[in-house]
């Protein structure tokens, strides 16, 4: 059986003051909160990319984060 994941926007900043917004993907009925505190030490995200000055929720790159580089994550 597949497991039903659902896909969540977040803001992210790092310890090193970089942010950006992007995507990741969270087991349904689990939050992003659930996804931060997993045994997990890298997640992945697509982050989204801005052109032209414009940000736009289809233009995205995919990377894979260290959680212990992450400073705040909050979902929109």
């Amino acid at each position: 059986m597949e497991t039903q994941v659902k896909k969540v926007k977040v803001y992210v900043r790092l310890f090193d003051s970089t942010s950006f917004w992007g995507y990741v993907y969270v087991k349904t009925g689990k939050r992003v909160q659930d996804l931060m505190n997993d045994e997990r030490k890298f997640i992945p995200l697509e982050k989204l990319e801005e052109q032209r000055g414009v940000k736009s929720d289809d233009t995205y790159v995919t990377v894979v984060l260290h959680k212990d580089g992450i400073s705040y994550v909050e979902e929109r």
